[in-house]
């Protein structure tokens, strides 16, 4: 029968202690400071070693040993047999484990402790986490006292997606056994630093963004799977939220699992990844007074020019240039919130319509000023306008004065039913939360007492 292994190479090259982080790509492997490569040998007979294929397990661990001597005589011919192995490949420890036959499901849990600043010129966020990753281990069922070490026993070997350099982690285990005597392995990390978001702002400013912590594996799927822990629930501490002036925190957090392919990895095989999502909904107060309300008044000013006799035309072309310009000019306050992107937000819909209305009513005014400059015989120096070009200019005040309400009207119509949709939906996510909270825990108890009992069972 063949049994898969996996081989531990580990080295004693010291690194810093915030060295826990290890890059891959883009990617950053969570994991304790001692560097180790793991190769996966899924068949011994097609085992490539030092000086060509062995056949056998005996054979395999003297090509090892050899190999352990040439590294300690010759470094660089050794390094460049193995391209894959870190500097100074001093081979000290050889661990074998055991893979398993089946993919396992690792259970995740993930806790928003405190959420910091967020950049949205920027696309971050700062946030401090807890992620708890569980899985059922068969092989200590009964074994109340032996001991769980992550050199030795099967890992997930997570890695963070979308960190912005290095990052604050502590990593600890801990071992639950059930009536049955079945132990449940749960690897905790407390992540604290700077994450990288991509905000959709196509509803700004009441819009709502995901805060997210992408992680994945470097086992395939063959090998192990991600799911939502619903046994313990997830959430985010609300009461340590340091820009709550400018944002709303929900309470709830999305479990999300997917799988991608790493193009850039020779097994190209999928990988499970899980995505935990926390969210914020903006908060529109200053944008509603200081943009739509401004731009508001800017556009109605506009209906003064009517008035005017159309004699003077020159003084409501005048006067709609002069908006005009004030509100291009006024245009380029959200830019200064919001980063470089390819697509209008809600503010510069609204904006750009209040100009073109603008633009509109001074083509009007040019174009009715010639027609009465022609019709009421301006060149024999007669002053007065006709009736029918004031009867135009009348009805041409009914149509815009309709057009600017109906405006109005369907932006705040618009408002409600689409960007206003998926606060109420964030709303209802955080009811249902707080609902199963309740209910797993027979009583009236929130997230924060939540987060205290973790808390205090990890330090114990």
């Amino acid at each position: 029968m063949n049994s898969s292994l996996f081989i531990v190479l580990a080295t004693s090259a010291e690194r810093p202690g915030s060295a826990s982080l290890v890059r891959y790509g883009t990617r950053q492997r969570l994991q304790h400071s001692t560097t180790r490569r793991v190769h996966v040998v899924e068949n011994l007979n097609n085992l490539v070693s030092v000086d060509s294929k062995r056949n056998s397990l005996s054979t395999l661990t003297a090509a090892f040993i050899e190999a352990n001597k040439q590294a300690n005589e010759n470094n660089q011919d050794q390094s460049n047999t193995h391209q894959d192995l870190p500097p100074s490949p001093s081979l000290k420890h050889l661990i074998f484990k055991k893979v398993h036959p089946d993919p396992i499901k690792v259970n995740i849990r993930c806790i928003f402790l405190r959420v910091g600043e967020i950049d949205t010129l920027n696309e971050r966020f700062y946030a401090e986490l807890l992620l708890e990753a569980s899985w059922e281990e068969k092989s200590f069922k009964g074994l109340q006292t032996r001991s769980f070490d992550p050199s030795v026993n099967w890992t997930p070997e997570l890695e963070l997606m979308n960190g912005i350099g290095e990052l604050d982690h502590d990593i600890t285990y801990s071992v639950h056994y059930d009536k049955q005597g079945l132990a449940t392995i749960t690897e905790h990390h407390r992540l604290k630093g700077t994450l990288w978001e991509r905000m959709e702002l196509h509803h700004f400013p009441v819009d709502v963004q995901e805060l997210s912590l992408s992680i994945t594996t470097s086992h395939s799927i063959k090998e192990m799977i991600f799911t939502k822990n619903i046994k313990q629930p997830s959430g985010v501490n609300r009461r340590i939220f340091t820009d709550e002036q400018e944002w709303y925190l929900f309470e709830h957090v999305d479990i999300k699992v997917t799988e991608q392919i790493d193009e850039y990895l020779d097994d190209q095989h999928n990988h499970s990844v899980v995505i935990c999502s926390s969210h914020v909904a903006r908060k529109y107060g200053y944008f509603i007074w200081n943009a739509y309300f401004l731009i508001f008044l800017i556009t109605s000013a506009s209906f003064t020019t009517f008035p005017i006799p159309l004699t003077n035309i020159h003084g409501r072309v005048q006067i709609a240039c002069t908006l005009l310009l004030t509100s291009i000019t006024f245009r380029w306050l959200c830019y200064k919130a919001l980063p470089t992107i390819s697509y209008l937000t809600a503010v510069d819909v609204y904006a750009i319509g209040s100009i073109f209305s603008l633009c509109l009513l001074n083509i009007y005014h040019g174009v009715i000023g010639y027609i009465n400059y022609r019709m009421s015989g301006n060149i024999s120096g007669t002053t007065t306008s006709s009736e029918y070009v004031l009867t135009v200019d009348r009805w041409a005040l009914v149509v815009f004065t309709i057009c600017f309400c109906a405006y109005q009207i369907g932006t705040l119509i618009w408002t409600y039913l689409v960007p206003l949709k998926k606060r109420r939906i964030m709303f209802v996510k955080d009811n249902n939360n707080r609902f199963q909270i309740e209910s797993t825990y027979n009583g009236k108890i929130n997230f924060v007492n939540i987060v205290q009992r973790t808390e205090g069972n990890k330090l114990n």
